[in-house]
C-alpha cells in the first residue's frame, strides 16, 4: 500500500537491525563492526532538494534504513548529505559525494579499494562523472528508480547526463539499476535510453525490476515485492564488492 507521507517521515519498507551510526561531517558512517576493513556502500540522495526542510536526507528513514541494511549485509554505509539544493550545484554536489568518499577510505575500518556508489532518483546525474572516469577504487555502482538523462524543461548541465557518460565505459563496471514500472514517463524513457545506449559499452549491467513500483517505493509501497526488490538490490551490490 502506498504511503504518501513526506520523505522524512516515511518509514523505509524493511525493518532493519540496531547498528552504529557515526556523524562526520556532511556524512553518516553506518559500521558493521566487522573487526576487518569492509567495503565501503556511498548512499547519494536524490535532489535538487530545498535546504531548508525539516530534517535533511541523511536523517529520513529511508537512508537510515539503506546505511543500517548495508551494515548489517557486512559492509560500510555511507550517507551523504550533498548540497544538490537548485539546478546551479551539480558541481557542488558531485564534489560532496567524492569528498566524503575519500574521507571514509580513510576509516582504518574500510577497505579503500572497494567502494560502490549508490544513487536514488535525482541523485542518478551524479553517477554521471564516475561513469565517464571511474576512480581507481570504484568497484560497482548502483541506481534506484534514477533520473539519467534530461527531461522536457529540466536540462541536465553537460558532464552529468549518465545517458551520454555510459559510451565512455570501455573497462568492466558492475551497474545495478533498480527499474519501477509506475515511473514518470519521461523518466521511464531516459532509463530505456540507458539501457539500450550501455549495450554498446563494457558496463556490466544488471536491471532489478519492481514492476508494480512508484518512483521512492522503498518508503512508499511496503508489500513484500518492495521488500524483496530492496534486498536483492543489495545483496548484488554486497556480492560483487566482496567478490
Amino acid at each position: 500500500m502506498a504511503d504518501e507521507r513526506p520523505p522524512w517521515t516515511a518509514e523505509f519498507v524493511l525493518a532493519t537491525p540496531a547498528v552504529p551510526r557515526e556523524r562526520h561531517g556532511r556524512s553518516d558512517l553506518f559500521d558493521p563492526e566487522a573487526g576487518e576493513p569492509r567495503p565501503l556502500v556511498v548512499f547519494v540522495h536524490g535532489g535538487p532538494i530545498p535546504e531548508d526542510l525539516p530534517a535533511s536526507p541523511r536523517d529520513w528513514p529511508v537512508y537510515r534504513g539503506y546505511g543500517a541494511l548495508a551494515a548489517a549485509n557486512g559492509v560500510v554505509g555511507l550517507t551523504v548529505d550533498h548540497r544538490l539544493h537548485d539546478v546551479d550545484t551539480w558541481g557542488v554536489a558531485y564534489s560532496d559525494v567524492l569528498d566524503a568518499a575519500e574521507t571514509a577510505r580513510t576509516d582504518d575500518r574500510v577497505d579503500a579499494d572497494r567502494v560502490a556508489v549508490w544513487a536514488f532518483s535525482g541523485g542518478g546525474p551524479l553517477l554521471a562523472p564516475l561513469l565517464a572516469g571511474p576512480p581507481p577504487w570504484l568497484r560497482v555502482l548502483a541506481a534506484t528508480y534514477p533520473i539519467l538523462d534530461s527531461r522536457p524543461g529540466r536540462d541536465l548541465p553537460e558532464g552529468f547526463r549518465p545517458v551520454q557518460a555510459v559510451s565512455s565505459v570501455v573497462e568492466p563496471l558492475p551497474f545495478v539499476l533498480t527499474r519501477v514500472g509506475l515511473e514518470a514517463e519521461d523518466a521511464a524513457a531516459a532509463v530505456e535510453r540507458f539501457v539500450a545506449a550501455a549495450r554498446d559499452t563494457a558496463l556490466d549491467l544488471e536491471i532489478i525490476d519492481q514492476p508494480r513500483g512508484q518512483h521512492g517505493f522503498d518508503a512508499m509501497d511496503y508489500g513484500p515485492e518492495s521488500q524483496a526488490c530492496v534486498m536483492a538490490a543489495m545483496e548484488s551490490v554486497v556480492g560483487r564488492l566482496s567478490a
